[in-house]
């Protein structure tokens, strides 16, 4: 589902300049919040993830899992370290704490799953148990929004380096330009390629994707988000209308806010999936 969240959709536009480039930075763990919901995790064939869970946890694994995956590894403060040995759909599997509380992860393995930690974050801890986690959390908290990072991305793109303002904590993560966007925009003719991606420090974790799209239409195409397939949570595009084919103004850029990296992301989309709107958190 598609939870849309209101902002301006058109930011005042830059002239067009060289992308600048920008070397990658280590990958910070992703953060979610424990909403009841279950936990996507999908895994990078043949690579470690590491999932990190509040408080010590008993898993309960299907055996299918367990037999398509190396041994799993449960540190005794919480840590589990998973690597999968070959791709499998995604199937339910429960993390027990030892004060009586459940996780539920939706787990799945493909050959381009992200590597990056999961870290999970709880209320329902004993206050203990909060005390310990309070200061490192307060670090962690960050007020941007998604109008925050879609300029961010923006500035990236198209303006010079003595206008990007910086947004401390965001880092830039790898994407790749073959991920999956057949489905990713209704009754258009447009192709698209990922080109840079990063992650914003709040909590919970927000990624944006910037995304180079190109009409191979004969007519001009007026971007409407309401037409994105995807569990995209704000999106917004550099210029409004595409210009028709072969045209100086057939491409352009647009910028896609969400809760998971953009490969897991569109990976989880079907051609019927519809956009509905979401409240903001």
């Amino acid at each position: 589902m598609f939870k849309w969240r209101h902002f301006s959709l058109w930011f005042l536009m830059l002239s067009v300049l060289p992308s600048v480039s920008f070397s990658d930075h280590p990958v910070s763990p992703e953060h979610i919040v424990w909403d009841r919901s279950p936990i996507q995790v999908t895994l990078p064939l043949g690579n470690e993830r590491r999932i990190d869970f509040p408080v010590p946890v008993k898993l309960n694994v299907p055996k299918t899992l367990i037999n398509a995956s190396k041994p799993i590894q449960i540190r005794e403060d919480g840590s589990v370290y998973w690597t999968a040995t070959k791709a499998f759909d995604a199937q339910r599997v429960q993390a027990i704490t030892f004060t009586g509380y459940s996780y539920f992860l939706d787990v799945s393995a493909k050959k381009e799953g992200a590597s990056h930690p999961i870290v999970i974050l709880d209320d329902r801890l004993p206050v203990d148990e909060i005390k310990k986690t309070a200061d490192k959390m307060k670090r962690l908290s960050y007020d941007y929004d998604s109008a925050d990072l879609v300029r961010y991305a923006s500035q990236h793109n198209y303006a010079p380096t003595r206008l990007i303002k910086a947004l401390p904590g965001i880092t830039r993560i790898p994407v790749s330009s073959r991920s999956c966007t057949k489905y990713l925009y209704r009754f258009h003719p447009l192709s698209f390629e990922p080109v840079a991606q990063w992650q914003s420090p709040t909590i919970p974790t927000r990624y944006i994707t910037a995304v180079r799209v190109t009409s191979s239409s004969s007519d001009e195409v007026v971007f409407d988000p309401r037409l994105l397939r995807g569990d995209w949570i704000a999106a917004s595009a550099q210029h409004a209308v595409l210009d028709p084919a072969g045209t100086d103004g057939d491409n352009t850029t647009w910028y896609l806010v969400s809760e998971h990296p953009f490969e897991e992301t569109c990976q989880r989309q079907t051609p019927y999936s519809n956009v509905l709107s979401r409240s903001s958190r």
